[in-house]
């Protein structure tokens, strides 16, 4: 990982900072990122934890410092889409760092995830960054997806 990567790059995504975990959820349009990330934010803050949105539709993504920043597009910042109702106004915090990658599978591959992955199948490459935490999930099965992603971070904060 380089120490700084320059001007940040936008990607069509949503994130989120649960706790200290920056999560990036990908997938394609109507995958059911916006619900997700607001999902997992009612969740995380059911458990009393901290959680706000980082940023819906579009995120910005740069290496600083030797670290992987999460944050939003200043046009967009503390908006996120609730479908059919448009774009509604959420707190949201300027930075994350990320910590999780979720792809959301609109097919996934052999009909579904996989209930005993591969370790390297739950890793992923990212921009010049390697073996980053990945979970690939289904789209637009929101209270699996949460209830996994929840599990998969507290696994990743007892290593």
């Amino acid at each position: 990982m380089t120490k700084s990567s320059g001007a940040p790059i936008f990607i069509h995504a949503s994130a989120v900072v649960l706790g200290e975990s920056g999560v990036l959820i990908r997938g394609a349009s109507g995958a059911g990122k916006s619900s997700l990330a607001l999902a997992l934010i009612d969740a995380w803050r059911i458990d009393g934890a901290f959680a706000r949105l980082v940023s819906d539709d579009r995120v910005a993504f740069q290496i600083l410092n030797g670290q992987a920043l999460l944050s939003p597009h200043r046009v967009i910042a503390g908006l996120a889409e609730w479908r059919g109702l448009g774009l509604m106004s959420h707190q949201y915090e300027s930075k994350a760092v990320l910590k999780l990658i979720v792809d959301l599978e609109t097919d996934p591959p052999g009909g579904g995830t996989p209930r005993l992955p591969e370790r390297n199948a739950l890793l992923c490459d990212f921009n010049g960054l390697q073996n980053l935490p990945r979970l690939p999930l289904p789209g637009r099965d929101t209270y699996r997806s949460v209830s996994t992603i929840m599990a998969f971070l507290h696994k990743l904060s007892t290593k």
